[in-house]
């Protein structure tokens, strides 16, 4: 019998799990609460695709900016400099 690899999740998948079974839990003490949204499904929804939008376009706009200042000013000479002649000792 062959055994079976066990693959591990993204890492973002453990912290959407958790934020998501919050989300539930939450959804189900409010229920049970009795109490009802403030703002209409369709303007909370939207709500939340602004909030995964704007996440996602800062996290890009960061590295981008990262990458630009990690890049060396000065490029290295496309050939090798030649070796200098070394003064004798005294």
């Amino acid at each position: 019998m062959k055994a079976v690899r066990r693959t591990r999740p993204p890492r973002c998948a453990r912290p959407a799990a958790v934020s998501f079974a919050a989300g539930v839990a939450m959804g189900g003490v409010c229920w049970a609460v009795g109490l009802t949204a403030p703002a209409p499904t369709l303007l909370g929804l939207a709500g939340l695709l602004g909030v995964g939008l704007g996440e996602r376009a800062a996290t890009a706009l960061g590295a981008r900016l990262s990458r630009r200042r990690a890049r060396p000013r000065h490029p290295l000479p496309a050939r090798p400099l030649p070796d200098r002649p070394r003064k004798p000792a005294p």
